[in-house]
């Protein structure tokens, strides 16, 4: 399956859904630029939902940590919701679940923030 990205706001948070194989910076140029203006325009909260994406390799994951440092050198911040059983343990072996906020849905996420 090919990398995909949709972009939408749910309750003050602009919910990014992303799916597929994430697996080169090429494919999600996209998603970096539209991410960048978001950032440029003063967008600071992210919700990012990963409930569909398959595989992930070491160059998603420079993006994933792209993405939460540009929200975090903003003032924002990014949290990751309905990871995979296969991409959490990703996760978990290169300790970035102790970076990211993962949520298991973007309703817990939101609950999250906004306590």
């Amino acid at each position: 399956m090919v990398f995909e990205h949709t972009i939408g706001e749910k309750d003050g948070f602009r919910l990014i859904t992303i799916s597929g194989r994430l697996t080169d910076k090429e494919q999600s140029l996209a998603l970096i630029s539209t991410f960048e203006t978001m950032i440029i325009n003063g967008e600071t909260r992210f919700l990012l939902e990963m409930s569909d994406l398959e595989y992930v390799n070491s160059s998603g994951l420079n993006l994933l940590i792209g993405m939460f440092t540009k929200a975090r050198n903003a003032g924002g911040e990014l949290a990751i919701c309905g990871v995979s059983d296969k991409v959490r343990k990703l996760l978990v072996m290169t300790r970035l679940d102790s970076v990211f906020k993962i949520h298991g849905a973007v309703a817990d996420a939101i609950v999250h923030f906004n306590t």
